[in-house]
């Protein structure tokens, strides 16, 4: 269960922290084309959420660079709340690693699509698979996106509120 974020000294100290990676996040929506961004999360943390333009990029579904998201307006709109609870979870995994996010991340995504190669997992892509900060080290892993929980359960509205996702 995600905790909200602490403030004062430790909020500015995680503001540096991750101010670099944030920076690259919004260059990347830019280059992307991406139109303007809006406020997304609850307690548990904040990012800035761009919408990739409408079918231009179809490889590039979501991806969290620092406290920033880039997502696939169709994939929201068929994965909606439990993808946008994922995305953020990297967001708190950003505070924790900050500037070494990225490099750490994509080592390993490379390793999980290695090892995919010889042991598939079925409803989960290669990056996703063995990659402990896509299903082990998060809130909310990619598996709950793949199968989402019930949703009328407690724990999940718990969840989803504290991501500013509930209904």
């Amino acid at each position: 269960m995600p905790t909200a974020r602490k403030r004062g000294v430790l909020g500015a100290f995680r503001a540096a922290w991750t101010a670099p990676t944030n920076l690259i996040g919004h260059a990347a929506a830019t280059l992307l084309g991406c139109g303007r961004p809006q406020r997304v999360g609850g307690e548990a943390t904040r990012a800035w959420l761009y919408c990739l333009p409408t079918g231009r990029f179809r490889r590039l579904t979501g991806i969290a660079i620092g406290h920033v998201i880039i997502l696939e307006p169709a994939l929201l709109a068929t994965q909606g709340r439990w993808l946008l609870a994922h995305e953020l979870s990297h967001t708190r995994q950003h505070d924790w690693l900050g500037p070494t996010y990225l490099p750490v991340h994509a080592m390993l995504l490379l390793l999980s699509m290695v090892i995919f190669f010889f042991r598939p997992v079925t409803k989960l892509s290669r990056w996703h698979a063995y990659n402990p900060l896509e299903r082990v080290l998060i809130c909310v892993p990619i598996d709950a996106v793949a199968d989402p929980p019930a949703p009328n359960g407690a724990f999940a509205d718990r969840v989803l509120r504290a991501f500013g996702l509930g209904g």
